[in-house]
């Protein structure tokens, strides 16, 4: 299953390692410096153009996305979810 992040932007669900709150990053000194560390590295990537509310973290990639990280989270759990059922 696919994780839409905004935009035309999708990612394997089983790919996501973390989906942070931006905001709430903002209070997280250790947090910020990850952010840092990734942008740093060329690997945080814009899922689609506006205010962005979430970073979802993969392997490989980072991605700012204008989806809240509890609609992620809502999205990622459904999907999950569905796969251990079916």
């Amino acid at each position: 299953m696919f994780l839409h992040l905004g935009g035309s932007s999708t990612i394997p669900a089983e790919d996501v390692i973390m989906i942070i709150d931006l905001k709430s990053a903002r209070h997280s000194k250790i947090t910020m410096e990850l952010i840092a560390l990734l942008e740093a590295e060329g690997m945080i990537e814009e899922a689609s153009p506006g205010v962005y509310k979430s970073l979802t973290i993969t392997d490989d990639k980072a991605y700012l996305s204008p989806i809240s990280s509890v609609t992620l989270k809502n999205r990622l759990h459904f999907w999950l979810g569905s796969e251990k059922k079916g």
